[in-house]
This record gives C-alpha cells, structure tokens and sequence, in this order.
C-alpha cells in the first residue's frame, strides 16, 4: 500500500534550537503487510528554521531522511518481534516518535548562515556584518595584569 502524509509541526518544544518548521513534514514510502508484521519504507522531508549560531539570523535547514520501520501487533511477544521493535493496535501505526527521532538525527549540530559569517560583538551585542561596532576590542593578557599596575596607563612609553 502506498502511503503519503503530511503534516505540520507546530510545537517546536521538543526540537532543540529550532524555531519554527517552515514547510510540513511530509512522507511518501510504501507499507507491507507480510503477514506477521507491517513493514514502512518511506522517506521523510520538511524545513525546519534555526538560528544563526554566530549572528543569530534565521536560516532555513531542509531535513531529509529514509525511514525503515517494522511494526508488530500489539499483542506479540518480545521473543516473537525483533528486540526494540515498534508495535501497532487496531488500524492504526503511530510514525510520530519515528518522525522526531528522524528530524533529531538530522538537524544539524552547528548552523551558520555563511562562512563568511562574524557574528555578534561580545561587547555591545551588534550584528558585525551589517558593519563594525565602536567597542574598544583591546585585550590583556591577565598574566600580565599584575606589571600592567606598575605603569602609567595614559603615560607613553
């Protein structure tokens, strides 16, 4: 039997970083009843939209991935299904945990919006690419505190 849902996520709470999903979650596959089991081969699409991990922007991220998911009656045994095997009741076969398992598994650990991206000052908090800030980026080593206290800051050397 052919399948093709879809559906969208609204609930973004259990997704990590991401802030909205942009298009639908949707799945085309087929579903085989082989006699003991139900069998899903499918393939899983949406767009999740995630923030910028240096200037915080929204990027858009496709997610894709292969579902290959047996199902067994609800009333088999652990020794009749293969251990950690998903199960059904009735006519109905709940993809949801598979669903977000797939998306988690595909959400990206790091998202930038280019590479060129430089981020937000660690001062001021301004986006540097819509240009530089008037923050005073001068550092001291700390080590090198202490000799700094034996000269006069506004004296030249």
């Amino acid at each position: 039997m052919e399948v093709s849902l879809s559906e969208q996520i609204e609930n973004t709470a259990g997704y990590p970083d991401v802030v909205c999903f942009s298009e639908p979650v949707t799945i085309e596959g087929v579903l085989k009843n082989t006699g003991k089991q139900m069998v899903l081969n499918a393939v899983c699409c949406t767009e999740a939209k995630i923030l910028c991990s240096r200037c915080l922007a929204e990027v858009n991220v496709p997610i894709r991935f292969q579902i290959e998911e047996t199902f067994y009656p609800a009333g088999y045994t652990e020794q009749e299904k293969e251990k950690e095997a998903e199960t059904f009741s009735d006519d109905r076969i709940d993809v949801s945990g598979i669903i977000k398992r797939g998306i988690l598994a595909g959400l990206p650990m790091k998202v930038v919006c280019r590479e060129q991206c430089k981020g937000l000052c660690s001062k001021c908090g301004k986006n540097l690419n819509e240009g530089p800030c008037s923050c005073d980026h001068t550092e001291f080593d700390p080590r090198l505190e202490s000799l700094r206290s034996l000269f006069n800051v506004d004296e030249e050397v």
